[in-house]
């Protein structure tokens, strides 16, 4: 479907009944598309003006009074007309100097009938062609639609549909997956696809791409992308557009690109379900992690398909809990999150997690790797937030929702004492502002008075620095804080009985605030610092 739908003004003019008309001024507005056409008399009527009319007069309402001729012409345009044309004769016997430089420094066009004509037969002849092409466009758009559907069911039919879409708008159109490499039909040299891309990339990352439809992002002053977001769920998953060079978007370029959207939209969706199948296997290994099975850390990482031994992935173990009042099967009789788990996976990868997900009842268990540990707690917050918002799109807004986020291993045979701490981190909701195991402080001791490995963590956590610095280096680090926290923070006893001088306390005490951090005195940190201490000296020393 090409831009021959629109009748423009220089079009209009082609025919016959306009063969005695003459553009007087403005020839620059002549591309300016036709809507509709109207007769127009008197400068106080514009108001009743919708735009895109080209307008009718004899001149009878403004001709021989200059104020209002230019007034009739400013209100007009003002309203979104497309061009006048004036009937020379008995009202207006030539067209005014001021009218013309008005229309020509607005570019709009002002068009004289020399000899007398009849409105009404303009009006037919023009509105006639005006639906006729309107009907056409539309026969089109079923046909494009119905392409649309069997290209979408053919192998490789992202490319087909975008193909189909270029051959229909005949301008550069664009694919942009917010995960994988774009493209772009017909293909553009490299340079000016990187220099694209990268604006598209910070558009998105700075949230200039608008989520709803019909979005405009300009690349210069001549051109611009027209651009339809390709949701799943409420949640975006590409972008597809179409480069316009000095002209706007009309409402049949916007159908055909919603309707591109919309096809493309249904592959992303069968290839999200179809990656989802091919995953269960792996997905499966999360019931022996939860389970604590017989497996080893050399068997867990080959099943998980990872090669470094040296340096494995750290992960996160989570689970995400609905409240009770939402049954754990749907009405179909399917499982909660079944429709959203793939949705999950693209939303954690985006967030630099290589995720493991598990469905059981109200609950989602998740396993996620990640290679670094950069801005891991920044990560796991955003993709918390952005998880419970598809949730409530996908189940509901009134959603109570729980999190449980484990401390970070690269363990993998202890992931189920992981994961059990992401419960117990759920189980401590009512009193815990955070969902972060880590946060928990003597809480996690409450929780497990007699779990040595619970212990033991929390010990590393606030001591592990300085254990492992006494170790390497023979030092008493330890003991110079476990003396100096109960003399409360007195360094002249605290040296006293460490049988040391109050010069080499301040050098150990620099090196304690080195290793714990600046806030390790503060009442919250001092309190767990005290409890660390004490379950260090109970298990004899083993931290």
């Amino acid at each position: 479907m090409n831009s021959d739908w629109r009748l423009t003004v220089a079009e209009a003019l082609k025919r016959p009944l306009f063969r005695h008309a003459v553009v007087i001024a403005g020839r620059g507005g002549l591309h300016r598309s036709v809507r509709w056409v109207h007769i127009l008399e008197t400068p106080e009527n514009h108001v009743f003006l919708n735009g895109g009319e080209l307008i009718l007069s004899t001149g009878v309402g403004f001709g021989s009074d200059s104020e209002k001729r230019l007034a009739y012409l400013q209100g007009v345009m003002e309203r979104g007309a497309v061009g006048v044309c004036i009937e020379l004769g008995q009202y207006i016997r030539q067209i005014p100097t001021d009218m013309c430089e008005f229309a020509d420094y607005h570019q709009f066009p002002l068009i004289a009938f020399q000899q007398p004509v009849r409105f009404v037969d303009i009006t037919l002849d023009l509105h006639e062609r005006i639906v006729n092409r309107h009907t056409e466009v539309l026969r089109r758009l079923e046909a494009y639609t119905r392409d649309l559907q069997q290209l979408s069911l053919q192998p490789n039919g992202l490319t087909r549909i975008l193909q189909r879409l270029q051959a229909t708008v005949q301008m550069q159109t664009v694919y942009y997956p917010l995960e994988g490499a774009p493209l772009f039909v017909p293909a553009m040299p490299q340079s000016v696809q990187t220099e694209l891309v990268e604006l598209l990339q910070q558009s998105a990352s700075a949230g200039r791409l608008s989520q709803r439809n019909d979005g405009l992002l300009a690349i210069s002053d001549k051109k611009t992308i027209i651009y339809q977001p390709i949701t799943a769920m409420g949640h975006v998953l590409a972008y597809v557009g179409i480069i316009l060079y000095e002209r706007t978007a009309d409402e049949f370029l916007l159908l055909t690109l919603d309707y591109t959207a919309s096809a493309i939209a249904q592959i992303l969706l069968r290839k999200m379900v179809a990656e989802e199948r091919t995953r269960d296997k792996q997905d499966a290994l999360l019931d022996q992690l939860l389970q604590g099975g017989s497996l080893s850390e050399e068997q867990l990482r080959l099943l998980l398909g990872i090669d470094s031994w040296e340096n494995p992935p750290l992960y996160l173990a989570a689970i995400m809990e609905i409240g009770q009042e939402r049954p754990a099967v749907l009405a179909d009789g399917s499982p909660l999150f079944t429709d959203l788990l793939s949705l999950f996976r693209v939303l954690l990868k985006r967030c630099g997690f290589r995720p493991l997900l598990r469905s059981r009842g109200q609950r989602l268990y998740l396993l996620l790797l990640v290679e670094r540990a950069d801005n891991l707690r920044e990560k796991m917050e955003k993709a918390i937030g952005e998880v419970n918002e598809i949730i409530r799109k996908g189940l509901g807004g009134d959603q109570t929702i729980f999190w449980g986020i484990s401390r970070v291993s690269n363990r993998y045979e202890t992931a189920s004492r992981h994961f059990h701490e992401a419960e117990q981190a759920i189980f401590s909701h009512n009193w815990a502002s955070s969902p972060f195991y880590s946060d928990l402080g003597v809480f996690r001791l409450l929780l497990s008075p007699q779990d040595r490995y619970t212990q033991r963590s929390f010990v590393d956590d606030y001591l592990g620095p300085l254990i492992r610095y006494d170790k390497q280096h023979n030092s008493q680090l330890v003991t110079t804080l476990r003396l100096f926290l109960d003399h409360h923070a007195n360094k002249q006893e605290a040296a006293e009985k460490l049988f040391i001088r109050r010069q080499t306390l301040y050098h150990r005490l620099e090196k304690i605030k080195e290793l714990l951090g600046d806030s390790y005195l503060l009442p919250e940190h001092r309190l767990c610092l005290e409890m660390a201490l004490r379950i260090h000296e109970q298990l004899g020393g083993d931290g």
